[in-house]
């Protein structure tokens, strides 16, 4: 288990944010988020090997694909709406 060094009511606000889930998968969520921002960073700055370009346009696709699933859903309940 590793301390955490940010002051006592940082921390007691984080648990309460937490609620009941395991700080294990929060921990997680936290990596990935930081390293998809570092990610883009360095993709922003020229700075990504070949595979990493490869890897970054399948997350893109896979990005644009839930994107399209969302207007999609938006678009039939709009189109519910005005037939409402």
């Amino acid at each position: 288990m590793a301390r955490v060094q940010v002051a006592d009511d940082v921390w007691s606000d984080f648990r309460a944010l937490a609620g009941y889930k395991p700080m294990s998968e929060l921990l997680g969520e936290l990596v990935s988020r930081e390293v998809e921002k570092y990610r883009s960073q360095k993709l922003r700055e020229g700075a990504l090997q070949a595979d990493e370009l490869v890897e970054a346009l399948e997350r893109a696709r896979a990005q644009q694909q839930d994107l399209a699933a969302i207007v999609d859903r938006l678009e039939r309940l709009q189109h519910r709406t005005r037939s409402d």
